[in-house]
């Protein structure tokens, strides 16, 4: 089974893009949602995450208390970088498992989706790497708009976040997302190119 990495930031249409893939039949990973997932769930990971930052990280119920992790991490790099040196890990674990399961199915490929694809070396995990690229002001307009944020903010975000022509020099694929027609042609360009190479 190929194995696809997919990145892009805030903005870039990421999801969107992932799910014209899904709309063709393909199994897409989403890195975020699974690593909300196992930090609720994953026994390994949730102890890992105790011993870093205490008992009282997880409520009466067990429930994350996501609101105290979000404030014992910001600002303060070390503890930011201890978090993702637990969670980056768990996730790419978990993204093997997924993979072998895909794999017994016959899947001929599969997408993982991550902003941070690059920075946490998720690309060592692919085969491809995707990069979903769009101009800034679009990128701002269109996550202030999904964000209700203020477009300074977004500008920050994006300013935070490895650039996109970074990401376009580091990629295998790119995919420009400026309008939903060409954009579906890119996507299916694509699906072609791997279901071939997968043959």
């Amino acid at each position: 089974m190929i194995r696809v990495g997919l990145t892009g930031g805030i903005g870039s249409g990421k999801s969107t893009v992932c799910r014209l893939f899904e709309e063709l039949g393909v199994n897409c990973y989403d890195c975020d949602s699974r690593a909300k997932w196992l930090m609720q769930n994953d026994e390994e990971l949730r102890t890992e995450l105790i011993a870093l930052f205490g008992a009282e990280i997880y409520d009466e119920d067990g429930v994350l208390d996501r609101a105290r992790l979000a404030a014992e991490v910001f600002g303060n790099s070390e503890r930011l970088a201890a978090l993702n040196g637990a969670v980056h890990p768990a996730v790419g674990r978990d993204w093997e498992r997924w993979c072998e399961a895909r794999e017994a199915e016959g899947v001929a490929y599969a997408i993982m989706e991550s902003a941070i694809l690059f920075d946490c070396g998720f690309d060592s995990k692919v085969d491809h790497t995707v990069a979903v690229l769009a101009p800034e002001e679009l990128r701002i307009e269109r996550a202030a708009k999904r964000d209700n944020a203020p477009a300074e903010v977004i500008r920050q975000r994006i300013n935070a976040q490895m650039s996109d022509s970074e990401r376009e020099a580091r990629a295998h694929h790119t995919i420009r997302n400026i309008d939903i027609d060409t954009l579906r042609e890119q996507v299916e360009e694509l699906h072609k190119l791997f279901s071939n190479e997968a043959q």
